[in-house]
């Protein structure tokens, strides 16, 4: 009997329109829920079959409270690659690299595995130390590869993700749809719909519910039961003919309107209706021959999808045998086919037969499920047979040692594939099933529960990771295993905000025994973290340890950059410089992109330090693209992008700034990265005049770095911002206090380089008890310098004022310059200089209007008044920007004539696709051009690149 679709027009319009609206490049993502049996998949299906777009379709299987992980996201490739082949999604992606993609389907070509040995093999545990590589990088590459795989896909057309069932992902598939939805204006093109059962509402389903609705683009469909028409309608289709209303009334009264209890009751149309659904949904089974209903049984323990093979293997029937069994099923619309793979019709007719089921034959179902699968594990898709033979063992119950082995397997195989928390939940099923295990298993408990706090960790388990950091510790009396635990307790500490991180640290640093291998990275993560704060003198130390450290572990590479990172910030940074590049060069050759992105990191901040932001912003864009080409531009992406936008700030390049730091915000980094760029946002809108958006950053940031731990690069900027946004409210002695007040609990003499704009922001306020703060505050560097310039103007010397605006001049600053100028100009004009007061102003008014900073124009527009000077020159013609080009949007126009598309224009510019978008129509606008070909040739002919 043909499922009949009725009474889902307007749900059908609702997918319909968003499709639309993706073929005009806008995001989509629709969500569909519903009870189980209400026509989700129907509506799907009768959506996307007709669609000329590519549709790829995954399905979320149920396996235990785990399920398996990134199911359907594999299935998802190896459609795409049975419909396009591997080299075809070779090609969608960059220069051919599939990267981690295989891990989800080994056609893509080879991985090198961590652990060997098969479902039976002795597996040892994973060698990852504290502060090394993190394994978070490898998926979140695996991610980033997903998604650009999508858009690879999409660019070629549009096309249709559908999710179904996403009540039984697992959290990886889980977290993998979060990001693609919170990302999908990365990917115009692409409409994604996913499916779900409402009577599933419960954790995790619900979270991940409310975190997908928090998107724009993303909307709801709830479908409902049907009327009392559409069901008619319904059996009209189903029976061929005008049903008794008799029958009609009754069917729709037992049914309540769901279609698939709809289609059951038709059938035994003329029968006597059984007293409850369940039986409802049993009875097409009962009159099935005695063989054919223990095959069935038999698949409904293996799941919603079985392979022949396998059911054969288990029923111990031959092909022929079992086809016979099997045949009566299809026929009573059971079980369906989908190639060498027998399909319950609907998971709930699977689920009641199941429950069917008695215990003395569900144990031995499940045993000679697990036995299959280790004898042949090729009888599951790749990635699936350890986490399928852990789950028969585990419901089987009464083989523990066998389940324990089974489930270490499958934590290594859940590893491999990046499944960090179903790693976790198959390591805390070893620790619960311990019996003997270094005989079983080949590793002692306390390697297992430190495995355990590993992939808590990688899979932001954070409150777990620290229960299983305490218990390991009260087991454990290795030092070396001491040292990393606390390493890893004062890594989460730090993540987690909680107070006590450097404490862990430090102890870990003294415990770990000189001569170990965790040594070296553990004296990385204690100097790296002292470089932040900073505390300089015990960064250094602990960083010339580790090169000592890392020299006998046999790669210095991440050792040698913090080295010099300390060094430099204490000494001559053009000697260091060279140094840097010989490390950077390392860490390329040796394909370590963690310690490449962080030799960027560290480059840039240092060369903002000493106020060379042109040169900074290179190498943040040197950052950018590095994470762009490892697939980690929106993981490791937001903090180069803070380095670049703190440059671009200082240059006055503020649009750019902006730009870089909302595309940096849309990709949801880390609360404390995200009050940092905050931060960085609201300096600009206070600067533009903007005291709401400034107002608003400043309390987000305030709240996250009230949590716990926060370092003074961070907290010292929000402080300058906070006494600057409350001066700009005309509160100056609420600005004063604030300065006082920072005064006294923090440490400013570690860190002058972000007190000095404190304490200038505090003498423009009028606070009291600076001038012994700024004497015994050392002043390194011009930009140091120039703040400690603009301190003792602001404290009596008002004469400096063209001293200052030279300072930031030679800096190439032109917010503070514009702000000094303005100083010396009123200054000028209160001494009667006309002249000096006039060519003051009208600089200062040039670069407040070249930045937008509306308060600048403002006071420059009352001292003009005042002063009954007029703020501008007439510019003469050659000096006018040809076609009002700005800066930024030449840039674009470099990349236009390059043959760039709007995502590779984004890609290298650090912006989204949309902004990417709005400034090409602006410059062919501009331009006069209808095309990109056509704005390129005016490019080369006006010679505007």
């Amino acid at each position: 009997m043909s499922p009949v679709f009725v009474g889902r027009d307007g749900e059908s319009a609702v997918l319909a329109a968003a499709l639309e609206r993706v073929r005009e490049g806008a995001p989509g993502t629709v969500l569909i829920g519903g009870e189980a049996g209400v026509g989700k998949s129907r509506l799907v299906a009768e959506f996307t079959t007709p669609l000329p777009e590519t549709v790829l379709t995954g399905r979320c299987l149920e396996l235990g409270e785990n399920g398996l992980a990134f199911a359907p996201f594999t299935a998802v490739l190896r459609s795409l690659v049975r419909e396009i082949g591997a080299d075809g999604v070779q090609k969608l992606m960059p220069r051919g690299e599939v990267g981690e993609l295989c891990r989800l389907h080994p056609a893509l070509g080879p991985l090198e595995p961590h652990w060997p040995g098969g479902p039976r093999g002795v597996v040892p545990p994973h060698r990852f130390e504290p502060g090394a590589v993190p394994p978070t990088m490898a998926r979140a590459r695996l991610f980033e590869e997903f998604l650009t795989l999508l858009a690879g896909l999409a660019e070629r057309g549009p096309a249709v993700l559908v999710i179904e069932d996403l009540h039984w992902a697992d959290r990886s598939s889980r977290e993998l749809l979060a990001f693609l939805v919170r990302n999908q204006e990365a990917v115009p093109g692409l409409l994604t719909i996913a499916t779900y059962r409402t009577d599933r509402l419960g954790p995790p389903l619900r979270p991940l519910l409310a975190e997908l609705d928090r998107t724009a683009w993303t909307e709801r469909i709830e479908l409902g039961r049907l009327p009392r028409s559409a069901v008619a309608a319904q059996l009209r289709g189903l029976l061929g003919h005008e049903p008794d209303a008799r029958l009609g009334e009754e069917i729709f009264r037992r049914s309540e309107g769901n279609p698939l209890f709809v289609e059951v009751l038709s059938a035994r149309a003329g029968a006597p209706v059984p007293a409850s659904i369940r039986d409802l949904l049993v009875g097409p089974a009962e009159p099935l021959p005695a063989a054919t209903q223990r095959v069935v049984r038999a698949a409904a323990a293996g799941g919603e999808r079985v392979g022949h093979a396998l059911l054969s293997a288990v029923t111990g029937l031959g092909d022929a045998e079992l086809s016979d069994a099997l045949r009566p099923a299809l026929r009573a619309n059971l079980l369906l086919v989908e190639g060498d793979v027998y399909v319950f019709r609907h998971a709930l007719i699977r689920e009641v037969l199941y429950e069917d089921v008695l215990p003395g034959e569900r144990i031995p179902l499940h045993e000679r499920y697990a036995e299959a699968l280790e004898k042949d594990p090729s009888l599951v898709p790749p990635g699936c047979a350890a986490v399928q033979t852990a789950h028969h063992w585990h419901v089987a119950r009464r083989h523990p040692e066998r389940a324990l082995n089974a489930a270490w397997c499958a934590a290594a195989e859940a590893r491999e594939s990046l499944a960090y928390s179903e790693q976790l939940q198959m390591l805390l099923q070893v620790l619960d099933l311990w019996k003997d295990a270094p005989e079983q298993i080949g590793a002692s408990h306390s390697d297992v529960l430190e495995e355990a706090v590993r992939a808590a960790m990688a899979s932001g388990e954070g409150p777990e990771a620290m229960r299983l950091i305490a218990r390991a510790l009260g087991e454990n009396s290795d030092a070396a295993r001491e040292g990393r635990l606390l390493a890893y307790r004062g890594e989460l500490r730090h993540a987690l905000g909680l107070p006590g991180d450097l404490t862990d640290l430090r102890e870990a640093a003294r415990i770990v025994p000189r001569g170990h291998r965790s040594r070296a990275s553990v004296l990385n993560i204690l100097a790296n973290r002292m470089l932040t704060i900073p505390r300089d003198d015990e960064g250094l130390a602990a960083a010339e340890e580790a090169v000592a450290a890392a020299q006998a572990a046999g790669d210095r590479t991440m050792a040698t950059i913090n080295l010099e990172y300390a060094r430099a910030r204490s000494g001559d940074l053009d000697e260091r410089l060279p140094r840097f590049a010989a490390a950077r060069e390392t860490a390329h050759r040796l394909g370590d992109e963690h310690a490449l992105l962080h030799a960027y990191r560290c480059e840039a901040d240092l060369l903002i330090g000493v106020g060379r932001y042109e040169r900074a912003a290179a190498t943040a864009r040197y950052g950018l693209a590095t994470a762009t080409r490892a697939g980690l531009v929106r993981t490791a992406g937001p903090t180069h992008a803070g380095n670049l936008a703190e440059s671009l700030i200082a240059l006055g390049r503020w649009d750019e700034a902006v730009e870089t730091l909302e595309h940096a915000l849309d990709l949801a980094p880390t609360p404390s990265l995200r009050a940092y760029l905050r931060t960085l946002r609201g300096t600009v809108a206070l600067g533009r005049g903007d005291l709401d958006l400034a107002q608003s950053t400043a309390a987000y940031a305030r709240d996250v770095f009230g949590r716990g731990t926060s370092y003074a690069q961070d907290y010292l900027l929000l402080v300058r911002l906070e006494a600057d946004l409350l001066i700009a409210r005309d509160r100056r002695a609420e600005a004063a206090r604030l300065v006082e007040r920072e005064l006294a609990v923090v440490d400013f003499a570690s860190s002058p380089r972000y007190f000095w704009p404190v304490l200038a922001a505090g003498a423009g306020a009028g606070a009291e008890g600076l001038e012994p703060v700024a004497a015994a505050l050392p002043a390194d560097g011009p930009v140091q310098r120039a703040h400690r310039l603009c301190f003792t103007a602001e404290t009596g010397r008002p004469d400096l004022w063209c001293r200052v605006a030279d300072a930031w001049c030679e800096l190439e600053q032109p917010y503070p310059r514009a702000i000094a100028l303005l100083h010396a100009a009123e200054r000028a004009a209160e001494e009667g200089d006309r002249a000096a007061s006039t060519r003051h102003l009208r600089t200062a008014a040039a670069l407040a209007e070249a930045l937008d900073a509306a308060p600048l124009v403002e006071w420059a527009g009352r001292l003009a008044k005042v002063t009954r000077v007029s703020v501008r020159d007439e510019p003469d013609a050659h000096d006018r920007p040809r076609f009002d080009l700005t800066p930024r949007e030449r840039e674009v126009l470099r990349l236009v004539a390059d043959g760039h598309t709007n995502r590779q224009i984004a890609e290298e510019l650090f912006i989204s696709v949309k902004t990417a978008g709005g400034h090409v129509s602006n410059i062919l606008a501009k331009l006069g051009v209808t095309g990109r070909v056509q704005a390129a040739t005016a490019a080369h002919r006006h010679r505007l690149l």
